[in-house]
């Protein structure tokens, strides 16, 4: 199978999660989603990235917030697959974030680390000097490079999934997740446009849904097991948002999720 370059494939399949909305129509058939239809679906059903999520907190007039994001000097303390899958993930969000900002020296060193925790996972795959080239040239283009990384985003996750590593490519997924609202809740408390940003949060819920599907169909793995319950407090507090989002909701959200990335961060 053609790959792409490691550091910029992983850390799209990264930022691909944030927002996704389910890929069923309803109940019934969300919980029969499974990653290889994902995959598969990608072209029918063109799931939104991180980058989406970044660009509306910067619309909505919020500043670049400064260590907001998971220091790269962070990566050093993850031994075990499961720390380094998951911060992959992290580290992809954070990615999509200081990108937004045109922060280039941040982007290059979180591109960096992603190459760096996926060879330690690895997560092997033919270096495609082309994109290499591109991604370094455009680091500075946002619209660029933006395109650039989402269009490796397909190949990735199959390339994840078709080589066995499906448990990865999931503890990466919530990773970015937890981060993407992470990020969105706190940008929000420093949002003027507050009604907006409280809806980016509130359709998280939707992305969760979709995230839980996936791993119920792998629970019988012991570190997918573990998402569901790393991710129950969150899971929780949305399951009592319907359309919208109170100010007290988007506390309580706050507040769990942000329990839940000290525990995935540390």
């Amino acid at each position: 199978m053609k790959t792409r370059t490691l550091a910029v494939n992983i850390a799209v399949l990264c930022t691909a999660a944030v927002v996704a909305p389910s890929c069923g129509d309803g109940a019934g058939k969300k919980s029969r989603i499974t990653t290889e239809q994902v995959a598969s679906e990608m072209t029918e059903y063109p799931i939104p990235s991180a980058y989406e999520i970044t660009n509306l907190i910067n619309r909505a007039g919020v500043a670049y917030i400064i260590d907001l994001t998971n220091p790269v000097g962070s990566a050093q303390r993850y031994l075990t697959e499961a720390k380094k899958a998951v911060n992959v993930g992290v580290y992809g969000a954070d990615l999509a974030y200081v990108t937004t900002y045109n922060q280039t020296q941040a982007a290059m060193d979180y591109m960096k680390v992603l190459k760096k925790l996926g060879d330690e996972l690895q997560v092997s795959a033919n270096v495609n000097a082309s994109l290499v080239y591109q991604v370094e040239k455009n680091i500075d283009n946002k619209d660029s490079l933006i395109s650039i990384i989402s269009q490796s985003f397909r190949d990735t996750y199959a390339f994840l999934v078709n080589n066995g590593k499906d448990a990865v490519s999931l503890q990466v997924l919530v990773g970015t997740w937890v981060e993407g609202l992470y990020i969105a809740t706190h940008a929000t408390t420093y949002s003027a446009k507050q009604e907006d940003m409280l809806q980016v949060v509130a359709n998280q819920k939707q992305s969760l849904e979709t995230l839980k599907a996936l791993i119920q169909k792998q629970a019988d793995v012991p570190e997918v097991a573990d998402l569901l319950t790393l991710l129950a407090p969150v899971v929780s507090e949305f399951d009592k948002v319907e359309t919208s989002l109170s100010p007290q909701q988007l506390q309580s959200i706050g507040k769990a999720i942000e329990d839940i990335r000290s525990e995935v961060v540390k």
